[in-house]
């Protein structure tokens, strides 16, 4: 995450999933080398080094073309699924703008910045190695929209949270009087006898 502008009147965030994208294409690269190196590469590359292994062309490891086959899918996910998304909140035009940037253009969606509550993190299934991975939410009067369609883990997603919530300022994450949840808040307070302030 980086912080393009922060201003009292305006913060933008853009996330780029780089780690992601360099995951795809190493894995594009490990799939095709398993995949065609016992049959295409390494020939072609002992005959660029001037190396001469009588029979190397016809060496052949079952299976392994179906693997140079799938390298296509990591590469496929990196090229179109994965987008770099910025995030505007701006206060002089009441809006709250998601932009997603990838091979297919761009996308816009906006929200009135009235209807905003803040940003949380939502938890994600654990992941194999006991760790757990985190989508940050923008979290509106009537929805929650993920940043990011994926979980991922490290620091990235608290940070953008805690950048979100710091620049909204004290009515962040705060309890609305709309919706059926605030009724439900506000009887429970009412039973215990607690009045919230109007």
């Amino acid at each position: 995450m980086r912080v393009l502008e922060q201003t009292p009147d305006r913060l933008v965030l853009e996330v780029r999933p780089i780690a992601l994208m360099v995951m795809c294409v190493g894995l594009f690269l490990l799939f095709l080398v398993l995949g065609f190196g016992s049959s295409v590469l390494l020939p072609g590359f002992l005959a660029l080094m001037g190396v001469q292994v009588p029979g190397i062309a016809d060496v052949s490891i079952p299976g392994t073309n179906i693997l140079g086959y799938a390298a296509v899918i990591p590469l496929a996910v990196g090229v179109f699924a994965l987008k770099a998304r910025r995030l505007t909140l701006d206060r002089r035009a009441g809006m709250v703008t998601l932009t997603s940037r990838g091979v297919f253009g761009t996308s816009k969606q906006s929200w009135p910045l009235g209807e905003f509550r803040g940003a949380s993190l939502r938890r994600n299934s654990r992941a194999g190695n006991n760790s757990r991975t985190y989508t940050p939410m923008l979290e509106f009067s009537q929805q929650s929209v993920p940043v990011f369609p994926y979980g991922t883990s490290g620091s990235g997603p608290a940070r953008l949270v805690e950048a979100v919530n710091a620049w909204f300022g004290p009515q962040a994450n705060t309890i609305t009087r709309e919706g059926d949840m605030a009724a439900e808040v506000t009887a429970a307070l009412a039973k215990l006898g607690i009045r919230p302030p109007r």
